[in-house]
């Protein structure tokens, strides 16, 4: 591993002293592992990069840089140990028979560099605005993986029509578990002074609610298409009420009283704006 990265350096055009230290760097290193008062006999390192240093990711990510100019590149992306494929066409059919090819690419690839790609942690997910029809597997070497109903890409939920209620679900399932201890820490008679909740609000509940918001919500202006109709509200407008729903009860914890209380009047006695006036900040 050790002569491999220092010959990727030098592929790169990175300097030879870089590339000497790099391999220095990767040579005489040994572990140990302490837990608790046990700690173990230490243990040369044969291969890999040691664990804790900041350069270990970076000389990581020089590494595996090829990964990405394989079949493909403009639909291969990457971060950290994180790597996804993306191949478009007109039938799943034929995006599944594709993204078995790049996949068994990237698999001949990692053996002959001695990185391996474990198939469990493998994720599929067809992206299709149609209904919901036959859904083909695509193959990871040996195992066939089914395509999955939402699957999650550096925090955010992607599902099958991009609508991103999955994702809006979950972080604002997390955003009311917080809520909803902070609500026990006062009543309407005793508790936590209301400027002291209001900014754990502000810094625990508000980024877990609005985390990933760029991704789905339009900004004030909305295409035709996702405008409210007669039938009902729009897609976004019924995320945004998800939203809304976590964030009275964050603002409750704030100012514990009565659920008769207007809502308007707790914005502003809270401090707190409403959902939309914080998706357009």
């Amino acid at each position: 591993m050790c002569n491999r990265l220092v010959l990727r350096l030098r592929e790169q055009g990175w300097p030879d002293y870089l590339a000497r230290w790099a391999g220095s760097f990767m040579s005489g290193r040994s572990a140990r592992v302490r837990y608790q008062d046990i700690t173990t006999p230490t243990t040369p390192l044969q291969c890999g990069l040691p664990q804790g240093s900041p350069v270990s990711p970076i000389l990581f990510l020089l590494y595996t840089e090829p990964i990405y100019r394989l079949g493909n590149p403009e639909g291969r992306f990457g971060y950290a140990d994180d790597t996804a494929i993306l191949c478009t066409g007109p039938s799943l059919e034929e995006t599944s028979r594709t993204a078995s090819e790049y996949l068994q690419e990237l698999v001949n690839w990692g053996a002959a560099n001695g990185i391996s790609f474990d198939p469990k942690k493998t994720e599929v997910m067809h992206f299709s605005p149609r209904r919901r029809e036959t859904e083909p597997p695509v193959r990871h070497g040996d195992a066939e993986k089914q395509p999955e109903a939402a699957m999650r890409w550096l925090g955010l939920w992607l599902d099958r029509k991009l609508t991103f209620k999955t994702h809006v679900e979950t972080w604002t399932a997390k955003a009311q578990a917080v809520a909803h201890h902070l609500r026990s820490l006062g009543n309407t008679r005793r508790g936590a002074l209301p400027s002291a909740v209001q900014r754990a609000v502000r810094a625990c509940v508000e980024p877990i609610l609005l985390f990933g918001v760029e991704a789905w919500y339009p900004g004030p202006t909305l295409p035709r298409w996702r405008r409210p109709t007669k039938e009902g509200p729009s897609r976004i407008q019924q995320l945004v009420r998800k939203m809304t729903k976590a964030l009275k009860q964050a603002i409750r914890a704030i100012l514990p009283t009565w659920k008769t209380t207007p809502i308007a009047v707790l914005h502003r006695e809270s401090g707190i704006p409403p959902v939309h006036q914080l998706l357009e900040a």
